[in-house]
Parts: C-alpha cells; sequence; structure tokens
C-alpha cells in the first residue's frame, strides 16, 4: 500500500518542489485488470470488479497515483454517437455524429448526468475505491479536454476540417463541451476522486502545428484545468505530446503536471519546460517495458528518475498504457527502479 502523505509529495512536486520521493503512477489501464483475470467488459461494467482491481493494482505495485479510466466514452452515451461494447476491447465509436450547426443546437446535458449507464457504474466505482483506499493512493478521475472531445462526437478528420474551414462552429462545440465535461468532473471529484486526467492526444503535433494549438486547444484545455484546480483537484494533462514548441505552449496553461509522450528523452523535456511544469513520464511500454527484460527495464527507469527527479517536480509514469502481455516482472522492476532511485534524502 502507497505510502501516507502522497498527497502532500504530490501537491510538491505540482509546486515544482521536492517531495520525500518521486511518486509512482503507471498507467495501468489496459494490464490492472488483465493480470488480475477479469475481461475488459466486466471491469468497466461491473463498480465491485472496479473496486478489486484498483485496490489489487495497488498492493501490488505499490502505486502512488490510481487512475480508474473504464473508457473515454461513457459520459457521451446519449449524445447519439454509436459505441462498441466487445469483451476485451474498450468502446469505441461506432456512429460519429455530423460536424454540422444542426447537430450543435440538438445537443443537451442530460439533467440525470451520472445517474445511469456507464458513467454512474464508474462514480460507483470511485466512492468504493476512496472508501477502501482513503488518502494513502491519490485516486485520478478523468475527461477529455474540449479538443480532443469534438473528434469523438464528430470524427478526427471532421474535427480537424472544421478547425480549417468552420473555426467558429469548431469553438461553440467547445464551449458546449467545456461545459459539459465539467460537469462530469465534478461529479468525479464529489465521488472521491482527488485529480483528474485531462486527455487531450488529439491536440498534438501528431495533428496540428504548435500554433494550431496555441490558437484553438490550448485555451479551452487551461479553461478545463483552472475549474478541476478550482474545485480543488490536481490536473494531470495528457497528450502523448513529445514536439518541444508545444510543450513550452502547454507549460504556460496552468496545468498542475504534463505527462510526456514516448520518442523524447525526458531530460531534455525537463531542462525545456521543468522550471515552469511539474512533468510525468514517458516511459515506453511499446518499445522497453514489454519486450526487454527486467534488468533492462531497470536500467533505462533508473536512468530515468535520476534525470528528471533531480531538483523535483516530476512525477514517474509511464508515456502511455501498460499493455496486457507485459511480463510481470518487468512492471516489478519498474517499480523496484523508482523506490531505489526515488528518494530525495541525502540527495
Amino acid at each position: 500500500m502507497a505510502a501516507p502523505g502522497i498527497m502532500d509529495d504530490l501537491r510538491r512536486c505540482c509546486t515544482r518542489g521536492i517531495p520525500s520521493r518521486v511518486p509512482f503512477f503507471p498507467l495501468g489501464v489496459m494490464y490492472d485488470f488483465h493480470v488480475q483475470g477479469f475481461t475488459h467488459r466486466q471491469w468497466r461494467s461491473d463498480p465491485a470488479v472496479m473496486m478489486r482491481v484498483g485496490t489489487g493494482a495497488v498492493e501490488m505495485f505499490d502505486v502512488d497515483v490510481y487512475m480508474l479510466h473504464p473508457d473515454d466514452l461513457m459520459e457521451y452515451e446519449e449524445t447519439g454517437i454509436g459505441v462498441t461494447d466487445e469483451e476485451n476491447l474498450p468502446p469505441a465509436v461506432s456512429r460519429y455524429l455530423p460536424a454540422t450547426e444542426e447537430t450543435l443546437r440538438a445537443l443537451r446535458r442530460p439533467t440525470d448526468l451520472g445517474v445511469s449507464g456507464r458513467l454512474a457504474r464508474h462514480l460507483e466505482g470511485l466512492r468504493g475505491l476512496k472508501r477502501v483506499l482513503g488518502d494513502s493512493v491519490c485516486l485520478t478521475g478523468r475527461i477529455a479536454a474540449p479538443f480532443t472531445t469534438i473528434s469523438l462526437i464528430v470524427g478526427v478528420q471532421e474535427a480537424l476540417l472544421m478547425m480549417l474551414e468552420q473555426p467558429d462552429l469548431l469553438r461553440r462545440y467547445m464551449d458546449f463541451f467545456l461545459d459539459y465535461n465539467d460537469e462530469v468532473a465534478r461529479l468525479q471529484r464529489e465521488a472521491g476522486a482527488d485529480a483528474i486526467w485531462l486527455g487531450d492526444c488529439v491536440a498534438t503535433s501528431h495533428f496540428i502545428s504548435a500554433a494550431q494549438y496555441a490558437q484553438f486547444a490550448a485555451g479551452p484545455a487551461a479553461e478545463s484545468a483552472r475549474r478541476i484546480r478550482a474545485r480543488g483537484g490536481i490536473c494531470f494533462y495528457h497528450g502523448a505530446e513529445i514536439s518541444i514548441p508545444h510543450l513550452q505552449v502547454m507549460a504556460g496553461l496552468g496545468f498542475d503536471a504534463i505527462n510526456i509522450g514516448y520518442g523524447v528523452d525526458i531530460a531534455e523535456v525537463k531542462g525545456a519546460i521543468g522550471a515552469k511544469v511539474c512533468i510525468m513520464g514517458n516511459l515506453d511500454t511499446i518499445r522497453v517495458l514489454r519486450p526487454l527484460n527486467a534488468q533492462a527495464v531497470t536500467v533505462e527507469v533508473s536512468r530515468m528518475v535520476e534525470a528528471a527527479g533531480t531538483g523535483g517536480g516530476y512525477i514517474f509514469c509511464t508515456g502511455e498504457g501498460i499493455t496486457h502481455d507485459t511480463p510481470r516482472a518487468n512492471v516489478t522492476a519498474m517499480l523496484r527502479a523508482v523506490r531505489a532511485h526515488g528518494e530525495y534524502t541525502g540527495r
């Protein structure tokens, strides 16, 4: 079980201070339920399973931050999009809404949002986990940032075309979902989430330039973070970004911490933006954690923690989720390396 005082340590990190040790935040979204013998559908559908998987992950891997993240679409069930329901895969959009003025006018936030459906079960899972874990772990919920939300509703291609051809319509879509998602964040905070993961994977250099990010995505994401923080929550921002120009814009938007993607040295990122914002990341779960042996994982994690942890302001995290077929010995090696090299006593 994670040590008491983790919330104080995280808040020190988020103000670029020095905690007692580097917090350990592996993204076990696709791993934890599998290693405990459940299917994805069982986990995302049953609050009792959510509780069992979450407490099991904390006990097995001594995580400091645990995120309950069943899927990206649970709050949008009633917007009219089609959603898949596979046994061992996360829900995906099977039918987008038309990217039109008429669609926007017809959108409504349900008055009973969070009372039924997958979001209600998610909230029940958060409440149960908070009862069991208390303040020994930073319990984390999740929402999408407004720019990325539009891609979940109308599709990535249509969202990007809207940015180029109908920017005013895009902004009004984002205004609607800023309020919509903020209500989802509020419900999760009230259910016990200490932090909110603000996902924004489409608002990155994989799709848009740094100038486009600053023009279209930055303001709505910053406002989402401001509202999360105004309620006392911590905001972890994630786009899996690796572009330094993009990250330099993000560093000034008021996020508590930014999770970095694969393909850039965490030490380079620390040098570029570490004086402005706490950084997280960015162990490669595909090229390092899954295929290499435990010794090689230990070497890479140790290097990262030594480089990025110097001076504080760093939370260890994987760049993306741990895959279900990752050897358990490698996950254990990751934990042990963070613990061995993440202590600040004597530094």
